[in-house]
């Protein structure tokens, strides 16, 4: 018995001291917050709030969740070209219009939606150079679902001086427009006009893999290369797009609307990306640069390249300013307009997003330490975006506008990051 008893205390001892070591442990959790304001002149607003918390389960794992919420309200283009004279479109529901003055690029006034996404990331340290994680993600709006998982794996090399990554996700979306899924090239219908559709709903099915090095070059650079593919099919187009189709060069009036039609574009996309970084430390302060080309099968290819630079004072507040640039070219079916008389191609958009385009931003981000481990982060950056204001294919009262009107925007966010 008193065997028994001294066992008995034994193990309520171990017990004990290796759940006050797992508290201690478990005690390790960083959570991130942010608010985003974000305002296009005369177009979109949107206020986004998210909340990050990562906690650690032992030394070999650790779990993350995300959650999001954002709404967007404001005015969007259509597709459609300015004209000459009023031009009045139905809502998307179907029930009621909104008029366009003449002279400028049409924007639906209705575009109002509101978004709730969470993710979560389980990663486990399998041995001393192995990494792993598996996640999923989930998000929803009034007309538009998804729903994805993704795992990866890491492994070190070389003293720990090179990683190399994979990873794959799979994501499945569902889009329930208002008034249905348009069929491709459908003329659009007058307010109370009964219209066919595809169905009330359409899916979309996207794969990506991500394949990625890190390299310590010294003790003051670090280098960082990502190959990106991904592979989407089903429904691609946007329901609430479409394009003018305007009177030719013979006509009394040419480059005057004559009907609307919803574009159609392809029902498969691949897309590829190489990225490129290098961050150097000089003397306290950091320099971070980084350049991404981008290619897909629709004839778009894109360059983006960011340039940040940290400076990191005595007090341990930092000012990091930085400048991005954008260009890219236009998809091969993209469209400004369709020539009446013109047969449809197989694939036609008019979305600008779509187009030539190219967009520079400057921000500005301040740190300042509140606390051991609280940090309040401020940053503000202006966006502007212009285009070819007179793309080729015009004729008429269309070579009077400015077809892709410089885009303005601001934004100014609010984080704050404690560990407990």
């Amino acid at each position: 018995m008193q065997l028994n008893k001294q066992l008995s205390i034994k193990s309520a001892l171990a017990i004990a001291t290796t759940v006050l070591l797992g508290a201690q442990i478990a005690k390790a959790t960083d959570v991130e917050s942010t608010l985003l304001i974000y305002s296009e002149k005369d177009r979109v607003s949107a206020g986004e709030g998210a909340v990050s918390i990562k906690h650690e389960l032992n030394e070999t794992q650790n779990i993350k969740i995300k959650l999001t919420f954002d709404a967007l309200t404001g005015a969007s283009p259509n597709g459609a070209a300015p004209a000459s004279s009023v031009q009045t479109f139905t809502r998307p529901s179907g029930n009621g219009s909104y008029d366009i003055q003449p002279g400028i690029i049409p924007l639906d006034d209705t575009f109002k939606d509101s978004r709730f996404a969470v993710s979560g990331t389980y990663t486990r340290k399998l041995s001393r150079l192995n990494n792993f994680f598996i996640g999923a993600n989930f998000s929803g709006e009034h007309d538009y679902t998804s729903l994805g998982v993704n795992t990866g794996f890491s492994r070190d090399f070389n003293n720990r001086n090179r990683t190399i990554s994979v990873s794959v996700s799979f994501t499945s979306d569902k889009v329930n427009p208002e008034g249905g899924v348009p069929i491709p090239y459908d003329t659009l219908a007058l307010i109370g006009e009964s219209t066919s559709r595809l169905g009330p709903n359409a899916t979309k099915k996207v794969y990506d893999l991500l394949l990625g090095v890190t390299q310590t070059i010294n003790r003051n650079t670090l280098f960082r290369a990502n190959y990106s593919r991904s592979h989407s099919t089903g429904y691609l187009n946007d329901p609430y797009k479409f394009f003018s189709v305007v009177e030719n060069s013979s006509s009394a009036n040419p480059g005057e609307p004559l009907t609307y039609l919803y574009e159609n574009r392809p029902d498969a996309r691949n897309k590829n990306s190489i990225y490129t970084q290098c961050r150097k430390f000089l003397n306290g302060n950091v320099i971070d640069l980084s350049y991404r080309f981008f290619w897909d099968d629709w004839g778009i290819n894109s360059h983006t390249i960011n340039l940040f630079y940290l400076f990191d004072f005595k007090n341990n507040t930092t000012l990091e300013p930085h400048i991005r640039w954008y260009h890219q070219s236009a998809a091969d079916f993209y469209i400004p307009v369709q020539i009446d008389g013109s047969s449809n191609q197989q694939f036609t958009t008019a979305d600008y997003r779509l187009s030539t385009f190219s967009a520079v931003t400057l921000g500005l981000q301040y740190s300042i330490p509140m606390q051991a481990t609280h940090t309040l982060k401020l940053s503000f950056e202006y966006y502007r975006q212009f285009g070819d204001s007179s793309p080729p294919g015009l004729i008429g009262s269309l070579l009077r506008y400015d077809m892709f009107p410089t885009l303005n925007a601001v934004m100014f966010r609010v984080g704050y990051n404690f560990s407990f």
